[in-house]
């Protein structure tokens, strides 16, 4: 059996941003992720916080991207968010290494099988240079279509 990216990449948690850093997109999608009841208000504070100790930078990839693990005490609803960056911003890896990511995943899950789960689909597409690549260049909630009609894999089994 295998899923297509589209199933699990909901369209109204993908946002856009022109922020020139790490901190300014955080708080840019901090923002929406409260307004839409996703996360705890103290979202922000909290990442900015995690970075210094866990950085989301994940390096060695198609295309460089961050991926962050909202802790589950301020996630509200399950799901995998992206912030596509227009401007990509510096993000340390947990080796120290700096790169330029291109989009932000952020997991918010609930319960820790969830938080499971969406690693596992995270760990599933970053292996997948293809639709990584298909969903980092999503410049709009529209792109979504481009990715469901091309019917782009995230991962086989």
């Amino acid at each position: 059996m295998y899923r297509m990216l589209s199933e699990w990449m909901d369209a109204s948690r993908m946002w856009v941003t022109e922020q020139a850093t790490f901190e300014r997109a955080v708080k840019a999608v901090g923002l929406e992720l409260e307004r839409k009841d996703m996360v705890d208000s103290s979202f922000t504070r909290v990442i900015l916080d995690q970075e210094t100790i866990i950085p989301s930078g994940v390096s060695d990839l198609a295309i460089p991207v961050a991926v962050i693990d909202v802790p589950l005490s301020i996630s509200k609803r399950d799901g995998i968010s992206l912030l596509h960056l227009m401007n990509p911003c510096e993000v340390k890896t947990i080796t120290g290494e700096k790169i330029h990511a291109k989009a932000i995943l952020l997991i918010t899950a609930t319960s820790e099988p969830k938080k499971q789960m969406y690693h596992k689909l995270i760990d599933d597409l970053l292996m997948d240079d293809e639709a990584l690549q298909a969903l980092v260049h999503i410049q709009s909630r529209a792109g979504m279509f481009h990715l469901q009609t091309n019917f782009l894999e995230a991962f086989s089994y």
